[in-house]
């Protein structure tokens, strides 16, 4: 197209047998309306998309917060309250996070008859946990009374018991042995042969005077407790995931609770677990062996990690047959969601920090770190 410095009227250019269209400039075709249209809904949709999941994100957080439930806390809910306040004294409290969400949560399921009196809640609790406590009733007895019993993560039944005595002196020893033994219920994710190690969950628990006096109802409730982490974590769903069943990834748990020193090293550990169960090698794990012959501190020998004993990992393939210790929260997340990682092998060297692992996929570099591990005298 030529110039027109007046800016006129120019008719369309009709290029002749032999012209050169690149000496020629072109303008652009029109887009079309409905292409235009197109677009913009297209656009339209992924803006709308993006929104939709952000604000659904925001509402998940808000019905189920992220990270673990905090301590037990006493809350009184006054006569009289309605689901507006009962909802504000939650989120006041550190319940529940958002006091609207949870308040359109109990008008979606129909709940809100709550009597007045005292609640034993933890911070940080999904709203179906605190509306099922909430429905449950008020704590009985005076909760001032209460007695805070704590049972930490990595004991094993007998440790447990002995915790349990020590701080609950209303408890019989024989009452509360008969009880472990042959509890009242059973846990879901318990095989009918086994016992109830591995599968009372470690946690702080508020008792009134009642429950203060009763070995079974203490039982009963960490057994429930251990079935609702289970369920919050996604156990169920392990025979997809990490291809075990339930109660061999509780198995798997209790190794990583009584290895692992600080958090970062769990699923990584998990991942050695996994990668040696595949390979067929041995586990190899000292924390088996010492529950094996009951020696939770002594140092082992040769002769002990030649012992004929289903829990010595040492002289035979795959896992033992239950769990060793009692698995928290972070150490059953970990065994259900393995490190990504070829590594066979790890030692302690406290490096980066202490009670850190050394993580090896060779045994010349395992040998390394052993010589660390030795070097600074943190038990290898």
């Amino acid at each position: 197209m030529s110039d027109d410095p007046k800016g006129g009227y120019q008719p369309p250019v009709i290029l002749s047998e032999g012209d050169d269209p690149q000496d020629w400039d072109w303008l652009p075709r029109r887009t079309s309306t409905l292409t235009r249209v197109v677009i913009l809904l297209g656009l339209l949709g992924v803006v709308v998309l993006i929104a939709s999941l952000l604000i659904k994100g925001w509402i998940d957080d808000r019905l189920d917060p992220p990270g673990e439930e905090g301590p037990e806390l006493v809350v009184s809910i006054p006569q009289g309250a309605s689901i507006n306040d009962i909802a504000r004294i939650l989120e006041d409290e550190g319940v529940v996070p958002n006091s609207t969400v949870f308040r359109y949560y109990l008008r979606y399921k129909d709940a809100g008859d709550f009597q007045a009196g005292n609640y034993i809640l933890n911070e940080n609790m999904a709203v179906w946990r605190a509306k099922d406590v909430l429905l449950a009733g008020p704590a009985s007895g005076p909760v001032e009374d209460s007695l805070r019993v704590l049972v930490a993560e990595g004991l094993t039944l007998v440790q447990m018991q002995s915790q349990l005595l020590d701080q609950l002196p209303t408890f019989d020893a024989d009452e509360l042995a008969r009880a472990l033994a042959f509890p009242p219920l059973r846990s879901d994710y318990q095989p009918p042969t086994s016992t109830l190690e591995g599968m009372l969950f470690p946690d702080t628990y508020l008792l009134d005077a009642a429950t203060a006096e009763d070995e079974a109802a203490l039982v009963v409730r960490m057994i429930n407790q251990f079935d609702l982490v289970a369920d919050e974590v996604g156990l169920d769903a392990a025979p997809e995931t990490v291809g075990l069943s339930p109660y061999e990834v509780v198995i798997v748990a209790s190794l990583i609770e009584k290895e692992a020193l600080i958090d970062e090293d769990r699923a990584k550990i998990a991942r050695v677990i996994y990668n040696r169960l595949g390979l067929g090698m041995p586990l190899q794990i000292d924390a088996a062996v010492r529950y094996a012959l009951n020696k939770p501190s002594e140092p082992l020998t040769l002769s002990d990690l030649r012992v004929d004993n289903p829990y010595n990992v040492y002289n035979r393939t795959g896992l033992p047959p239950g769990p060793i210790a009692a698995p928290g929260r972070a150490s059953l997340e970990a065994a259900l969601n393995p490190a990504d990682g070829f590594w066979q092998f790890y030692a302690r060297t406290d490096d980066p920090v202490p009670g850190a692992h050394t993580f090896s996929v060779t045994f010349e570099e395992h040998e390394e770190a052993v010589a660390i591990c030795r070097e600074k005298d943190l038990g290898c």
